[in-house]
């Protein structure tokens, strides 16, 4: 599977970064319009608590109120609408004081205003306003009202006349029937303020998590860059150096070559099948000439063995193949593989060193057995480390990096085998290593 270009990942966290702050936009958007409705609703609710007060009471239309005293006599044309309004201005400074007053300790700055649109006589269908008249309004103005009730009162009643009668007069043997529509609106002056008061550590937190998200991805995409730089002088380097080994190779190959013709040791044989391994090893370097590889034959076990045994002659080194003469696999990986785990015996005391490949249910197995110092059970997961090597107490007696098995481990993982080990302290170490058939 290919992989993106790291623009292509910058790409889509901007889009999917964005989509969060629309979301998180569009939660809080919603938020702020809950605190909104809550706020109006507790607004309406108090204001009509204070209408209901006895100084307010004479603003409702009753037969007993001066406001319909004023609305009968406005039918009888015995006063003006100008009138009516001079005389209901001083309400408005009394209803501004009680206004402010109870929503003090709330910190709300409300405007309210109270307005009858329509006064109609159902019998005449005659509209007695010429204009909307505004009986009750707070000194703030009214501009966006956030919530806006109509209402209707209607009035149906007959009257005589009557001398001891105690209702209101109207005229002789005539129904009184009006129907008066008013509205009332209401207006948090100062909502936004307060919504976002209360919303200011849900806006905070949201705003923190934000930027520890873009901090976080600049931090990994500035790490990702750094990397993929020191990747490619990385394969750069392999690049120039599997480069420059060829020619070298190349010569030595060709002297051993002559030599070998020349002279019949078998050292020069040891020496060039070195650099046969010496050439495939950097050719392994290459991705598309490693994938051309050879297969692991019988023939290179023994030979491996071989040049082993004349290295280090004081140790007994045997091999068994119970497999086909040729296995499905890399020359140079089971060929590392191989050499490593044979090399480690060697190294850590083995004198008797014996070698068995086989093949059985679908699978290769490779097992190393030696009699060496052995390794300790607590030691035993820690090998396969990169760099780890056995030492006594703050001293390592053996040489090398300590890198042996853990290519062995990568080779392994990257076959799709398992490797496992059989230590005992003093008595030698087993490795069995199962490679499923490709």
């Amino acid at each position: 599977m290919k992989k993106l270009n790291s623009k292509y990942y910058l790409i889509i966290f901007c889009v999917f970064y964005i989509l969060l702050l629309g979301l998180m936009g569009f939660y809080f958007n919603q938020a702020i319009r809950l605190k909104q409705k809550a706020i109006n609703s507790l607004a309406h609710e108090k204001i009509d608590d204070l209408l209901e007060q006895s100084s307010y009471k004479n603003m409702n239309l009753n037969k007993e109120s001066e406001l319909y005293k004023h609305f009968l006599a406005l039918k009888k044309q015995e006063t003006s609408i100008d009138i009516i309004k001079e005389n209901y201005n001083h309400n408005s400074e009394l209803f501004t004081t009680k206004v402010d007053s109870t929503f003090k300790e709330l910190g709300y700055k409300v405007a309210a205003k109270f307005t009858i649109t329509q006064i109609t006589l159902n019998d005449k269908n005659i509209n007695l306003l010429d204009e909307p008249f505004t009986f009750l309004e707070t000194n703030e103005k009214v501009v966006r009202p956030q919530k806006i009730n109509t209402s209707e009162w209607e009035i149906n009643e007959t009257s005589t006349h009557d001398q001891n009668d105690n209702h209101i007069e109207v005229e002789n043997d005539k129904d009184l029937h009006i129907t008066v529509h008013q509205e009332k609106e209401i207006e948090v002056v100062n909502y936004l303020s307060i919504v976002l008061k209360q919303l200011l550590p849900l806006f905070i937190g949201s705003s923190l998590i934000c930027i520890f998200i873009l901090v976080l991805y600049y931090i990994t995409y500035r790490t990702i860059k750094h990397k993929e730089k020191e990747v490619a002088n990385l394969y750069n380097m392999v690049d120039n150096v599997s480069h420059e080994f060829k020619l070298p190779i190349a010569t030595l190959k060709y002297g051993c070559k002559n030599l070998s013709k020349e002279y019949e040791s078998p050292t020069i044989n040891l020496l060039l099948r070195q650099v046969d391994r010496l050439d495939r090893l950097q050719n392994s370097l290459n991705p598309i000439l490693s994938d051309e590889e050879e297969n692991y034959i019988k023939e290179d076990a023994l030979v491996l063995i071989e040049d082993l045994q004349n290295l280090y002659p004081e140790v007994l080194i045997s091999i068994e193949w119970s497999a086909k003469d040729e296995l499905n696999l890399s020359k140079t990986k089971i060929e590392t593989v191989l050499l490593n785990l044979l090399e480690n015996s060697i190294k850590y005391g083995g004198t008797e060193i014996k070698c068995i490949i086989s093949s059985e249910a679908n699978q290769y197995t490779i097992t190393v057995m030696d009699n060496g110092m052995g390794i300790a059970k607590d030691k035993q997961s820690d090998i396969f480390k990169k760099f780890y090597r056995i030492r006594e107490g703050n001293i390592h007696n053996t040489q090398g990096l300590g890198i042996g098995l853990y290519q062995v481990q990568q080779i392994v993982k990257s076959l799709h085998g398992s490797i496992n080990i059989n230590s005992k302290l003093q008595v030698g170490t087993t490795f069995k290593i199962t490679i499923p058939y490709v």
